[in-house]
């Protein structure tokens, strides 16, 4: 298990959480972890975006610092199945099974 900053070239995109084979990112519109099948598609595949491993620590200081929302209109599907979704993960859950699986 291990987190990642997820850049387009020098672009911000995500914060990531892999997670056995699947791959979760922080939205900051819910303030959660939310499974995201397009981005696991990238990781394990094509590998067109850059993914720098971090720490939890250098992960939870970006989170708290405040990321950008993710656009409402342009985003709109995707945050309304978010904002509903039962399997969302709490960073703190995240974090704790990161530094879980290092020991």
């Amino acid at each position: 298990m291990s987190v990642y900053v997820v850049r387009d070239d020098s672009e911000f995109l995500w914060i990531a959480a892999v997670i056995a084979e699947d791959i979760y990112t922080y939205v900051p519109n819910t303030g959660k972890f939310h499974r995201n099948d397009g981005l696991r598609e990238d990781f394990f595949m094509t590998r067109n975006l850059t993914y720098e491993e971090v720490t939890v620590t250098k992960a939870k200081d970006a989170i708290d610092a405040g990321l950008t929302p993710l656009d409402e209109q342009t985003m709109a599907d995707h945050l309304s199945k978010w904002s509903q979704d039962p399997e969302a993960l709490d960073p703190e859950q995240v974090f704790a099974s990161v530094i879980a699986d290092l020991r």
